[in-house]
C-alpha cells in the first residue's frame, strides 16, 4: 500500500448496533480508512445529520431501517454532500434493490455477509471513482474563500446588449422542444453573439445528450447560492458543446429537481442573461410555477407543436393562458415534424387550418426528417451545423433569424392575434373537446 494514499473518512449507517461494531472493527485493521460519527448512524435521519456534519467519504448505508430507509436517506445525503459516495448494504440482492440504489445516486451495491477483503476493495474503489467531484469541490470552496477575502461583488460579467431570454417550450410531450432549442441556440451563434443554452427540464433533461456533452456539475450547483455567483463560478459549471456553445445541463438524478425552487431558476437565468447575448431555456411538457415564471421574465417563447389534433388542442390552451397573463405578444408559433405535400395523405392537419382554427400566425414550420435527426443526435452536431443548405436545418436557421430580428423590434406583428371570430367548423369542431 501507497504511502501517499489519502486516508478515507467512513461513516457506518445500520439499525443493528452489533452490525455497525463488527464493520468498525475491520475497518480499524486499515491505516488508510477511518471511521467518522462515533458508533455511527441507526437511523436514516441521523445518517443525513452525521453526513452532512463529518462529511464522509464513504458512507456504508443499510438498507432497511426503521424511519427512513437507506434508499431515501441515499438521495438526500447525495445531495447535502456532494463528495459523500454512498455504498448500499443489504441482505436483498435483487435487480430491483440495485436499480433503486443506483437511481438514488449509490455508488456501489454489497450484499451482505460482506467479506472484509470485499469490503475494504469496495471502500477505495468507490473513493477513487470520486475524485474528480472532490477535486471540483475544492475548487468551488476556493473560488468562494478569495470572493470572500478579496470582497469582490458576487456578480456576473455584463456585456453591452445582452439580456435576450428565449424560453422553448411545448405543452404536449415529444413535439421537439430540445430538438429546437438546440438548433436555435446553436443557430445564433457569431463571433460577436455570445448564447447560452439552459436545460430547465429539471427531472429528465437530455440537452447533454443531444450535443454529446457530458458534465460534472449542473444548473442545481448554481441554484444552491443563486443570490452568491460570479462569472468564475459560473463557468466552472457550464460545459462547451465543440461549436462553441455554451450549455449548462440538467441535473444528473430526477430527484435533484425537488430541490430546486421555481424562483431560483427564474434568479439563475435572469443573472445570466447579463453575461449572455441569448440565453435560450428548454423547458419540461408540464405548466408549473418554473414555467410559469420562465414565461414571465422571456422576451420570446417559442411554442413548439405538431401538426397534430392533440397537439393543437393542448397549444390552444396554452395560447389563452398567455392571452389571460399578456404574454401573447412574446409568443412565436412553430410547427415541428411537418410532412410534406406528398407525404400529408388525407389524414394530415394542414398548416393553414391549424392558423385559421387557433386565430395565430405560424413563423417557422420545420419538416420532417427522422433520419437526419438520428444522425445528428448520434454524432452530438446539430442540424444547423451539419446540414445547414437543407432540411430541416435551413429552416431551423430561418427561425434562428426570427428570433434574432423579432427582438429587436418592440411587438413583432406576425406574433399578434388575429381578430376573427371563431367558428365551430372544421378544425374547430374536431377539437371543441376538453
Amino acid at each position: 500500500m501507497s504511502s501517499e494514499r489519502q486516508v478515507i473518512k467512513v461513516l457506518i449507517v445500520d439499525d443493528i448496533p452489533d452490525t455497525r461494531e463488527n464493520i468498525r472493527k475491520l475497518l480499524a485493521f486499515e491505516p488508510d480508512i477511518e471511521v467518522v460519527g462515533g458508533d455511527g448512524a441507526s437511523t436514516g435521519r441521523e445518517a443525513i445529520e452525521l453526513a452532512t456534519q463529518y462529511k464522509p467519504d464513504v458512507v456504508l448505508m443499510d438498507i432497511n431501517m426503521p424511519d427512513m430507509d437507506g434508499i431515501t436517506a441515499t438521495k438526500q445525503i447525495t445531495m447535502a454532500v456532494r463528495t459523500a459516495a454512498v455504498v448500499i448494504m443489504s441482505v436483498q440482492n435483487e435487480q430491483g434493490y440495485m436499480r433503486q440504489a443506483m437511481l438514488a445516486g449509490a455508488r456501489d451495491f454489497l450484499t451482505k455477509p460482506v467479506s472484509s477483503e470485499e469490503l475494504y476493495a469496495t471502500i477505495r474503489r468507490v473513493y477513487e471513482r470520486n475524485e474528480p467531484i472532490r477535486q471540483q469541490e475544492a475548487q468551488m470552496s476556493s473560488l468562494r474563500t478569495a470572493v470572500a477575502r478579496e470582497g469582490k461583488p458576487s456578480v456576473l460579467t455584463p456585456i453591452a446588449g445582452a439580456g435576450h431570454i428565449i424560453v422553448v417550450y411545448s405543452p404536449q410531450a415529444g413535439a421537439g422542444v430540445t430538438t429546437v432549442a438546440t438548433n436555435v441556440a446553436a443557430a445564433l451563434m457569431r463571433h460577436d453573439t455570445r448564447v447560452l443554452l439552459v436545460d430547465a427540464n429539471l427531472q429528465f433533461g437530455d440537452v447533454d445528450t443531444f450535443l454529446n456533452v457530458q458534465a460534472q456539475r449542473s444548473i442545481a450547483d448554481l441554484t444552491k447560492n443563486v443570490h452568491d455567483i460570479d462569472q468564475e463560478m459560473v463557468d466552472s459549471v457550464l460545459v462547451t458543446h465543440a461549436s462553441g456553445l455554451k450549455v449548462l445541463t440538467a441535473p444528473p438524478l430526477p430527484v435533484a429537481a425537488y430541490d430546486i425552487s421555481s424562483d431560483a431558476v427564474r434568479e439563475l437565468v435572469q443573472q445570466l442573461s447579463k453575461s449572455y447575448d441569448f440565453v435560450i431555456v428548454d423547458t419540461p411538457t408540464q405548466y408549473d410555477d418554473m414555467t410559469h415564471k420562465l414565461f414571465d421574465v422571456a422576451e420570446r417563447i417559442i411554442l413548439v407543436a405538431n401538426p397534430t389534433i392533440p397537439c393543437v388542442r393542448n397549444v390552444r390552451k396554452m395560447l389563452d393562458i398567455f392571452r389571460d397573463a399578456g404574454m401573447l405578444d412574446k409568443v412565436l408559433f412553430v410547427l415541428n415534424r411537418v410532412l410534406s405535400e406528398k407525404e400529408r395523405g388525407r389524414g394530415a392537419v394542414p398548416v393553414n387550418s391549424i392558423e385559421s382554427h387557433l386565430k395565430f400566425k405560424v413563423v417557422s414550420t420545420i419538416p420532417l426528417d427522422n433520419a437526419a435527426m438520428l444522425v445528428a443526435v448520434n454524432q452530438g452536431v446539430p442540424l444547423v451545423a451539419k446540414a445547414k443548405s437543407q432540411s430541416p436545418g435551413r429552416e431551423l436557421i430561418e427561425l434562428a433569424e426570427h428570433v434574432r430580428k423579432s427582438v429587436e423590434q418592440e411587438k413583432p406583428e406576425e406574433t399578434k392575434p388575429q381578430s376573427e371570430p371563431r367558428s365551430k367548423s372544421g378544425l374547430r369542431a374536431l377539437l371543441s373537446g376538453n
